[in-house]
């Protein structure tokens, strides 16, 4: 008589945060862009995978000190390279500088122009060293704040002349703060080729072969079309 040995899913836990349309809660229901592509490969590489929504700072920390985690979606840069194994890229999008379409006096139209004006960020944000790259100086034409809400509200009050946005993600933020894509102009593009796009970061403990296996098959997932298809399902153009 034969016996079957039942073996568990690996389990891994996958920390994310509110940055819609990339990952989001809504109603509760945890979804987006890169978090229903990630579920997606939890699922064909057979990994038992749970998800929680919590603050950046906290999930990006957790993720590095929980031999079985990883976060979704982050930078890959320079500086983050070594601390994580890396699946990806997954879905991102190009920045620019915007302006509020009633201030038509402010028309940067090159990088060379855009720290004549003052920016709004939050401090430690992951586009911070690009701006200082381009000329802005903290407390003198870069203006950093703990919360998005903050700088928000004040470029909306024409105290603030700029704000900087990824084209998939602005319009979910404005909304957030009742507002609508309709009410800025886009400007200059940021180059953001040192941020590497959006990945799924895994802490270094997670087995080598199971990185491979979700690299392998989110490969497969773009030659099937089946990135595009989410992509579709929160980009409606």
């Amino acid at each position: 008589m034969c016996s079957h040995i039942a073996y568990a899913k690996p389990e891994l836990t996958i920390y994310t945060e509110q940055f819609p349309p990339y990952n989001f809660s809504n109603k509760g229901q945890l979804q987006g862009i890169n978090l229903d592509i990630t579920q997606a490969l939890c699922q064909r590489v057979q990994v038992e995978c749970k998800f929680e929504l919590l603050p950046w700072t906290r999930a990006y920390n957790l993720a590095q000190n929980n031999p079985t985690a990883g976060v979704v979606s982050t930078a890959r840069t320079e500086q983050r390279e070594d601390l994580f194994q890396w699946v990806g890229p997954l879905v991102s999008s190009r920045t620019f500088f915007y302006r509020l379409a009633t201030n038509k006096h402010i028309n940067p139209t090159d990088l060379n122009q855009v720290s004549a004006y003052s920016l709004g960020l939050v401090s430690g944000n992951i586009y911070e060293q690009l701006v200082y790259d381009v000329g802005f100086e903290t407390d003198k034409n870069l203006l950093q704040f703990a919360h998005h809400y903050e700088y928000i509200n004040l470029f909306f009050k024409n105290k603030i002349d700029l704000i900087l946005g990824s084209e998939l993600v602005l319009d979910y933020q404005l909304q957030q703060f009742g507002h609508g894509g309709k009410e800025v102009v886009k400007l200059v593009e940021l180059p953001v080729e040192k941020l590497g796009g959006n990945y799924l970061a895994f802490n270094k403990a997670v087995p080598k072969e199971i990185v491979e296996q979700f690299n392998a098959q989110l490969k497969a997932m773009k030659k099937e079309g089946k990135v595009e298809s989410f992509k579709s399902l929160y980009i409606h153009n």
